[in-house]
């Protein structure tokens, strides 16, 4: 009873404060935190209900915290460096937000099972220590969750409370002059244990790979769930988040990098703006309600809903590179440059509400699906803006000194005001029906369909209004052996902001996907998906022929390819995971000519991966964890009227050694173990994108 009372006031003082007051835990009743499976059994996001992957007819993945710990994922972009079909970080180190390709084509990020970004607004990145998972949906889902680009679904799961007590308390050095303080713990806060608690908490002071920019955050993550009698489920999520960084991205010259003569390449580190002006500030205020009620054995309800106070505040400047690609210096060597900056405070709330029931009709075991869900995206800011051309400097009353990219010296910045842009607001309805059929335990068919009503409204211009019907079908069924083929078509639908020059709304762009695979689970901690998949997505824009100044809906890219997985763990002892996609993704109508036939810019047509990890006795309580991974990303082609350019492909190595003692961890961690160069990727628009340095960390953690 003692030992019972004495972990509910521990974990109701961390709620109140960051408090390593875990160490007081006498060692004969200190646990840890629920082992999280690695290879992962069932999923939420592809069908809005616990199933069973191999029960999906769809491309799923879900990578768990303790697997991407494992790698050394620091972001959430790098959570994915090992997932099927996912270019995980499109555009390198990236600090403005997560950039990650699906299939060739952008993904909808969601947070919780809500949608987390809208538009381009600069946004807090997501912190890993504070999730629990992170499950990707490959393809079209505007069935179940409204407007979306049809790569898919990436969707962070947040840690929630346990009843049994347990956390950790730890801290990272890393490359960079990485210090960070890291805190989790959870358990009840009754003696029944239907009401627990968690805290998660990170403070984080550094600099990154370029130049003279810090990384520092602070996240305060505090959450509290309540288990109402046998029905009802009641979990509340808090999170406050300050960043204070700025751009890792410098848009370094093509004719500096990539194709740099011998001896002038510039180091991946350098830093092209002004530390007294270039910041990326950010204030995250959330909080969000999941509730679950069991009516009956048949009937379930769900609602889940969330606010987040975003206030960011993005500056840069930036060189002029696209004016003359081949030679962006002028005659003394130096790059003009631009500034850019923009202060939006958003509001966003999100929710989302579902009766799910479960009845039969002969043979067939049917759960029904039935939502409504609701977003509202508002948006007040401030911009600035000062050309690189001195003489529209002078109009646009701002100074921006041109600088010199070998010997980076920035001083004497005049910068531009900032004015108030118009209002913008978008809302989204969408009403959803699925029924997931079971007949004999073995065959599985899904069939979906939604109706969505999308409002965008900018202050000053008219409103616009799509209303979309978006359909899915799909049917998977256990032929023996562990063998599930399946097939299934699925659609997304984009809308497309503005008028055109007649003054007319553009239609959504479209997508469909037509998919069929097979799933292997041949034994437990066992998985092994092979796909192949067509996206066509429709009613992109191309330039008019008929009018230089008007834009017209006609364009077409497709995506299609093949994707293999396979991830197999023996208890804790042993872990493998592998996978190998292929992509071929081209325009194939548009009326820029030189798009047509052609690979789409940016992304690579090859993926592949690897990970081992393998955990040894050293003796009766210290063990050894030993890991090592591979990960290789193919060429990108970007294309312009004036040409193309061609970036080359990159393998790069990560590594782990970690050991565990008692209830204290020692890890070391390697990415890009070999400090590879690399671009990820450059454009013929005169930039490159300089991707990840080798980067070390060390951590030391006390689990109770």
């Amino acid at each position: 009873m003692i030992s019972h009372r004495r972990h509910r006031l521990t974990i109701a003082l961390l709620i109140a404060c960051v408090a390593p007051a875990a160490f007081a835990q006498e060692g004969d009743t200190a646990t840890t935190l629920d082992s999280i499976e690695v290879v992962a059994e069932r999923a939420v996001t592809a069908t809005k209900t616990d199933t069973a992957v191999v029960e999906t007819p769809q491309a799923v993945s879900v990578v768990p915290s303790e697997l991407f710990a494992q790698r050394g994922a620091l972001n959430l972009q790098e959570t994915l460096r090992y997932t099927a079909g996912v270019t995980a970080e499109s555009y390198g180190l990236d600090t403005r937000g997560e950039s990650f390709f699906v299939r060739s084509v952008d993904p909808t990020q969601y947070l919780d099972g809500m949608r987390k970004v809208y538009n381009y607004s600069p946004i807090p990145r997501i912190d890993v220590y504070t999730l629990d998972r992170v499950e990707v949906l490959r393809g079209p889902s505007s069935m179940l969750y409204g407007q979306g680009a049809a790569g898919g679904i990436v969707n962070a799961i947040s840690k929630r409370p346990e009843s049994t007590f347990g956390g950790e308390v730890g801290v990272q050095f890393g490359s960079f002059d990485r210090t960070q303080l890291q805190a989790d713990v959870t358990g009840a806060l009754d003696e029944e244990g239907d009401v627990a608690a968690r805290l998660v908490a990170v403070a984080r002071n550094g600099g990154m790979q370029t130049d003279e920019l810090p990384d520092d955050r602070l996240v305060l993550a505090p959450s509290i769930a309540w288990h109402l009698g046998d029905h009802t489920d009641i979990t509340l999520l808090a999170q406050y988040q300050r960043d204070r960084s700025a751009s890792s991205q410098q848009f370094l010259p093509v004719a500096g990098t990539l194709l740099a003569p011998p001896g002038r390449r510039l180091d991946p580190s350098t830093f092209l703006g002004d530390k007294d002006y270039d910041r990326l500030e950010s204030t995250q205020s959330s909080a969000t309600m999941l509730l679950e009620h069991r009516f009956n054995d048949a009937l379930i309800g769900r609602s889940s809903i969330r606010y987040a106070d975003i206030d960011t505040t993005f500056q840069e400047l930036y060189p002029d590179v696209f004016t003359n690609p081949a030679n962006p210096f002028d005659a003394e060597g130096l790059l003009n440059r631009y500034a850019y900056a923009i202060k939006p405070h958003l509001g966003i709330l999100t929710s989302d509400h579902s009766l799910q029931y479960g009845f039969a009709t002969g043979p067939l075991e049917h759960k029904l699906l039935a939502g409504v869900d609701y977003s509202d995206f508002q948006q007040r800011s401030q911009s600035a803006f000062c050309p690189a051309d001195r003489l529209q400097q002078i109009d646009s009353r701002c100074l921006i000194p041109a600088i010199d990219p070998y010997n980076p010296v920035s001083s004497g910045v005049i910068a531009p005001a900032y004015v108030t842009n118009p209002k913008q607001r978008n809302t989204q309805l969408g009403v959803y029906l699925q029924d997931q059929i079971r007949y004999a335990d073995r065959v599985s068919l899904v069939l979906g369909v939604r109706r969505d009503r999308a409002r965008s409204q900018t202050e000053g211009s008219p409103e616009q209004t799509d209303k979309e019907t978006s359909y899915r079908i799909g049917v998977i069924g256990d032929v023996g052996k562990g063998f599930s083929p399946y097939v299934s078509y699925a659609e997304s639908f984009l809308p497309v902001a503005g008028l055109d020059f007649y003054t007319r709304a553009f239609k959504p762009m479209r997508g469909k996907q037509v998919e069929a695979g097979v799933k292997w689970v041949p034994t437990r901690g066992a998985m092994f998906t092979a796909n192949a998949y067509r996206i066509v997505e429709t009613n992109r824009t191309t330039n008019d022929p008929n009018n230089v100044l008007n834009v017209i809906q006609t364009g077409e890219i497709r995506s299609q390819g093949v994707e293999l997985e396979a991830a197999y763990a023996i208890g804790d002892d042993f872990l493998v995971t592998g996978s190998v996609a292929y992509n071929d993704a081209e325009v194939t109508e548009s009326n820029f000519a030189h798009e047509v036939g052609v690979q789409l810019s940016d992304t690579p047509k090859r993926l592949a991966s690897v990970w081992v990890s393998k955990r040894f006795a050293l003796g009766d309580a210290l063990q050894m964890r030993v890991g090592l991974g591979g990960r290789h990303v193919g060429p990108t082609l970007s294309t312009t009227a004036a040409g193309s350019l061609e970036t080359p492909g990159y393998t790069l190595a990560d590594a782990l050694v970690s050991f565990d003692w008692t209830q204290w961890s020692l890890t070391f961690n390697a990415t890009n173990l070999f400090d590879k160069e690399y671009f990820a990727p450059c454009r013929a628009f005169g930039d490159c994108f300089t991707g990840n340095t080798r980067t070390l960390t060390g951590s030391v953690v006390y689990r109770f």
